[in-house]
C-alpha cells in the first residue's frame, strides 16, 4: 500500500532548542502513527553554520596576515571545544536513554575527529572551495544523527541519511545546483522505505566526482522541496517556531497575524518564508508548501498557486543595512549608462536591491552585507566620473500581495503622509506582487506600522 508522503523540514532555531526539538520528534511520530510516510530534513543547530563560516574566515585572515599557512592550533582548538560543548549539551538536554546516548556519543566523537582532521587539511592546502564545502556540511551531518537517535529513543524506527542520499549537483561547491532527473532516480530508490523514517541531512549534495557540495544559504529548504518534488509528496511542511507566516514583524507590530495563504510568487518576493531555489520546486511541480507552527500545527500558512480570490496586501516586510546611491547627470537615460554604472557594483560583488531612474537621476539601492569595504570601493570608483553623487544609509519597506493600481495609489498616499521626504516611493505595474519604498532608517518602524494599519488591520 502506498502511504502518503510528507516532507518535514526543521530549521536551526528548532534544532537548537531542546524543548522544540523534542516537540519536532513528536510531530513526526504522530504522522508515522497515523499511517503516513514522513521524511525529515534537518538544518544544523542554530548558529553552527555561522560558526563554521567564522572559523573558515578567521583561518583565511590569519593566512593573509601571516603570509603563510602555519596557523596557531589554538584557533582550531577553541572552535572544536565550543562545537563539541554545544552538541553534547543538546544531547544531555534531550535525556536520551543509555543505549541511544552511548551510540550518539560514539557517532559525535567520530564526526568531530573527522572535522578536526579536515580543518588540518585546510591548514595545509588552503581555503579551496572544495574543502570549505566539506567543512560547512558538518553542521547538518551532526544534526541528522541527533534527530535520528531522538526518533529511535521515542520508538520510531529511523534511518539517518547524509551525503549518500544521492543528491547529484554541479561543482559550484558553495552554491551548488541540483541535477533533478539524476537525483530523483537516486533518492526514490534510497528513500522509499515505508518501515523506517528517513532523516536527511539538508544542505548537502555531491558532484560527479563524489565530492561534497553545499546548496547555499537556505539549502535545507532546497533539499526539502526537491525531495517533495522527487518523491511526489503530498506536502512539504516547513516547521516554524513562530505562528506560520506573519503579516509583519511582531516586534514592530504586536498585532501582526498569521497569513492563511500566500502564492508561490508572494513567498518568493517576501524573501523570508523560503529561499529562492526551494520555491522553484514548489512552483514547477505545483507542490503544496506549508509553514506551520510547531507548537500549534493548526496555525499555518499554505503556499500554493496564485488565485484571483486572494487579492490584497498580505505581508509588510523590510530590509535594513542598505545604501542609497543617487546619481545626477543628463546622460542617465542614454543607452549604456545604466550598464556602465551597474557593472561597477557587480565587479565589486555588491548586490543591487533596487534601481529606479527619472529624467536626470538614477537611484540605486545596494546591500551592505557583502561588506562595507566593497561598497566603499564601488563608490570610490564612481567618484572618478564627473556627475552629481549623493549617498545615504536607508531601509526598504515592501508590501506583498496580489496587488492592483488601487493598492499602489494607497501605498504612495500613505507613504507621503508618514514621511513626505521618502527618497523612493512605490512604482506600480500590471499584476504586481510587491511595492517598495526606500525610507530613512529612523522612519522604518513608523512606516511599517502605518502600512500595516492601512492595508491589513482594517481587513
Amino acid at each position: 500500500m502506498n502511504k502518503k508522503i510528507i516532507i518535514n523540514k526543521f530549521g536551526g532555531a528548532i534544532m537548537g532548542d531542546a524543548r522544540l526539538l523534542a516537540l519536532a520528534a513528536d510531530r513526526v511520530k504522530e504522522q508515522y502513527k497515523d499511517g503516513s510516510s514522513p521524511i525529515v530534513v534537518v538544518s544544523a543547530l542554530k548558529g553552527v553554520t555561522d560558526e563554521l563560516i567564522s572559523i573558515l574566515y578567521n583561518l583565511k585572515q590569519q593566512m593573509k596576515d601571516n603570509g603563510n599557512r602555519h596557523y596557531p592550533d589554538e584557533l582550531i582548538k577553541l572552535f572544536m571545544k565550543d562545537a563539541k560543548d554545544r552538541h553534547f549539551a543538546m544531547m544531555s538536554a534531550l535525556n536520551l536513554s543509555g543505549a541511544y546516548k552511548d551510540s550518539l556519543t560514539v557517532k559525535f566523537t567520530e564526526i568531530f575527529n573527522e572535522l578536526e582532521e579536515d580543518l588540518g587539511v585546510i591548514r595545509k592546502f588552503g581555503l579551496l572551495d572544495v574543502f570549505q564545502a566539506k567543512i560547512l556540511a558538518y553542521g547538518e551531518r551532526l544534526a541528522s544523527w541527533l534527530f535520528s537517535h531522538l526518533l529511535e529513543s521515542r520508538g520510531v524506527t529511523s534511518v539517518r541519511i547524509g551525503e549518500e542520499a544521492g543528491i547529484a549537483t554541479d561543482s559550484v561547491f558553495l552554491d551548488a545546483n541540483i541535477f533533478f532527473d539524476k537525483s530523483s532516480l537516486n533518492v526514490c530508490k534510497f528513500l522509499k522505505d515505508e518501515e523506517r523514517v528517513p532523516v536527511v541531512a539538508g544542505f548537502i549534495g555531491k558532484n560527479e566526482d563524489g565530492q561534497i557540495t553545499v546548496l547555499g544559504r537556505g539549502g535545507s529548504d532546497t533539499t526539502a522541496c526537491f525531495l517533495g518534488a522527487a518523491m511526489k509528496a503530498e506536502s512539504v511542511i516547513l516547521w516554524k517556531e513562530v505562528d506560520g507566516v506573519l503579516s509583519a514583524d511582531p516586534k514592530i507590530v504586536p498585532s501582526a497575524k498569521t497569513v492563511p495563504y500566500i502564492s508561490y510568487e508572494e513567498a518568493e518576493e517576501s524573501g523570508k518564508v523560503i529561499c529562492d531555489k526551494a520555491i522553484q520546486y514548489l512552483k514547477m511541480f505545483s507542490l503544496k508548501g506549508i509553514a506551520a507552527s510547531l507548537t500549534n500545527p493548526s496555525i499555518r500558512t499554505e503556499i500554493g498557486p496564485r488565485t484571483e480570490a486572494e487579492k490584497g496586501v498580505k505581508i509588510i516586510s523590510s530590509k535594513k543595512d542598505l545604501t542609497l546611491v543617487i546619481i545626477t547627470d543628463e546622460g542617465v537615460k542614454e543607452y549604456g549608462f545604466l550598464y556602465q554604472i551597474s557593472k561597477i557594483f557587480t565587479n565589486h560583488k555588491v548586490n543591487m536591491a533596487l534601481i529606479r531612474n527619472t529624467r536626470d537621476r538614477l537611484y540605486i539601492v545596494v546591500e551592505n552585507n557583502g561588506g562595507s569595504d566593497k561598497v566603499s570601493a564601488s563608490l570610490d570608483e564612481l567618484k572618478q566620473f564627473h556627475f552629481g553623487l549623493e549617498v545615504m544609509q536607508v531601509s526598504m519597506v515592501t508590501v506583498i500581495g496580489n496587488l492592483d493600481f488601487g493598492a499602489a495609489n494607497t501605498f504612495n498616499d500613505t507613504l507621503c503622509s508618514l514621511c513626505p521626504n521618502a527618497p523612493i516611493g512605490g512604482f506600480p505595474y500590471k499584476d504586481c506582487v510587491r511595492l517598495e519604498a526606500v525610507v530613512k532608517n529612523e522612519e522604518l518602524e513608523i512606516v511599517i506600522r502605518g502600512f500595516h494599519k492601512v492595508f491589513i488591520a482594517r481587513t
